[in-house]
C-alpha cells in the first residue's frame, strides 16, 4: 500500500484529540478519545497528567516525545504505538502539534490519535506491518517482508522494496505474523522462510538474497535443528 493511499484512508477515520498544558496535564478532549479509552472515568483524565495513565516502564518514552513536539516548534512525524485496552491489541498513529497562544507563546501541546487497528490486523495477525521510512508512513504486507532485525525496542525491516522502520518490537511482531511463514532464528532476528536460499550449518547461520546481494544471518545454537524442520531441510 503506497504512502498516498494510505494517508488517504487515515485521513478519513476520526481521530481522538487531546489537548495538553504545559505540564501534561489534560485541557480539553474531543468526544471521539472518550470513544476510544472509554474504560477510563473522566473526572482521572482531568486530575493527572498524560503520563499517568502509562505503565513506569513507558513513561519516560512518552516523556521524550512529548518533550521533543514542545522543542520542534513544528508538527513532529506520525509515530506508532501499540497498547493493550480491554484485553486487545490497539494500534494507534500519534500526530503531536505545538501550540500557541495570543501572545505567540508555547503554552499547550495538541495530541491527535489515529486508531489504525483494523488496517492492519486480522484475529490478532498482522495482514499489514505499519512502517516509516524518511517521514513517509507505509503498510507492507508479510511477504514483502525478508527479515526483521531488533533494534532496542523497535524494529528495523528489511523488505523488497528497501529498509524501513517499525515502532513495534521485534517480540510483538513474531506473534502476530505467520508462523509458517516466519521463524525467529535469532533473538534479534525474524526470518520469512521463503526468502532463505542457503543454510550453513558449520558456521550457523542462513543466507537470504537482499537486492540482488547474499545476505548471512545468524541463527542461535538451539534453534538450528528447529529451523531446519521448518524449512524442510530435516
Amino acid at each position: 500500500m503506497s504512502s498516498r493511499s494510505l494517508i488517504s484512508m487515515i485521513e478519513s477515520l476520526e481521530p481522538g484529540v487531546v489537548i495538553l498544558n504545559s505540564d501534561h496535564s489534560i485541557s480539553h478532549i474531543n468526544r471521539m478519545f472518550f470513544l476510544m479509552f472509554g474504560g477510563i472515568p473522566v473526572e482521572r483524565l482531568f486530575q493527572t497528567d498524560i503520563l499517568g495513565f502509562h505503565h513506569e516502564k513507558d513513561r519516560a518514552k512518552v516523556g521524550d516525545m512529548l518533550r521533543l513536539a514542545g522543542e520542534s516548534k513544528r508538527q513532529i512525524p506520525l509515530s506508532l504505538k501499540m497498547i493493550r485496552h480491554d484485553g486487545l491489541d490497539r494500534y494507534l498513529l500519534i500526530k503531536l502539534t505545538p501550540l500557541v497562544n495570543r501572545d505567540m507563546v508555547e503554552d499547550q501541546l495538541c495530541a491527535t490519535f489515529y486508531d489504525i487497528t483494523q488496517l492492519i490486523l486480522s484475529k490478532r495477525k498482522l495482514f499489514r506491518v505499519p512502517v516509516t521510512s524518511n517521514g513517509d508512513l507505509r503498510l507492507l504486507k508479510p511477504e514483502e517482508i525478508i527479515y526483521i532485525k531488533a533494534d532496542n525496542i523497535y524494529a528495523q525491516i528489511y523488505a523488497e522494496s528497501g529498509e524501513y522502520h517499525c515502532g513495534m518490537a521485534i517480540g510483538s511482531i513474531a506473534k502476530r505474523l505467520p508462523d509458517d511463514s516466519f521463524f525467529r532464528t535469532h533473538r534479534s532476528y525474524l526470518i520469512n522462510i521463503s526468502k532463505v536460499i542457503k543454510v550453513n550449518r558449520e558456521r550457523l547461520e542462513c543466507t537470504v538474497n537482499v537486492k540482488g546481494r547474499d545476505l548471512c544471518l545468524p541463527i542461535s545454537r538451539n534453534k538450528l535443528q528447529e529451523f531446519l524442520v521448518e524449512i524442510g531441510i530435516k
